[in-house]
């Protein structure tokens, strides 16, 4: 009867470990980008994707994670700002709202975002050196739910920001206004915290230009 139990044990914690994706410290670099009415601050993270800010002229801030493969729905998802990973002392702060864009354009990725004041909470996080870290699980059976982090690094991001705070305050459609998701967009991974602490988005965009299909809030992870 011990042996069958011992298995499963091993089974159930050889399976639920976590992918941890975040740019080594000698490659955390942040890259501005600008075309007339958009805005972009862009990390690289090494074997996942991009990690990006987006301010579109008359649209909230927008934070996000895109991983360059295709992959299972993603079921459950949360936002959090951790400390740097040397700073072991110190909690994270609470969940935010995240959405799942499902983009338009056959070429492109689903992403996980959040917007406004989510996105503006993650650059204060940024400048004080935290890392914001997506934590989430994909579609898959129970015991095969592997949990997925992608922490994205503080480092340089100081140096690259006032460029993209001037980007922000020229415009030239003016500042940024927030809209209410409609209904039918609405698939969330939802906050563990009061929603009046996080607002609801607009349908986004994706880099290229295209329209975003859908922006969906996930259940929180």
């Amino acid at each position: 009867m011990k042996a069958p139990i011992f298995t499963l044990l091993i089974l159930l914690s050889s399976n639920s470990f976590a992918d941890y994706y975040q740019a080594p410290m000698q490659e955390a670099n942040w890259q501005v980008d600008r075309t007339k009415n958009t805005c972009f601050l862009r990390q690289a993270i090494s074997q996942y994707g991009v990690a990006e800010f987006v301010q579109r002229a008359g649209q909230p801030l927008r934070f996000s994670v895109q991983e360059q493969r295709r992959k299972p729905l993603v079921m459950q998802a949360s936002l959090k700002a951790m400390p740097a990973p040397w700073m072991h002392d110190q909690t994270s702060s609470f969940d935010h709202q995240v959405y799942s864009d499902s983009s338009t354009d056959i070429a492109a990725y689903g992403r996980l975002s959040v917007y406004g004041p989510a996105a503006e909470t993650m650059i204060d996080a940024l400048l004080q050196g935290q890392y914001p870290t997506f934590i989430y699980h994909r579609d898959a059976p129970v015991l095969n739910m592997e949990e997925t982090r992608v922490a994205v690094s503080a480092i340089h991001f100081s140096e690259r920001y006032q460029e993209f705070a001037d980007c922000r305050n020229n415009l030239q459609t003016g500042q940024a206004i927030s809209q209410p998701v409609s209904a039918k967009t609405k698939k969330i991974f939802k906050s563990k915290k009061k929603a009046s602490q996080n607002q609801p988005a607009p349908a986004a965009a994706n880099t290229n230009g295209q329209r975003a299909a859908t922006t969906q809030p996930v259940k929180p992870s």
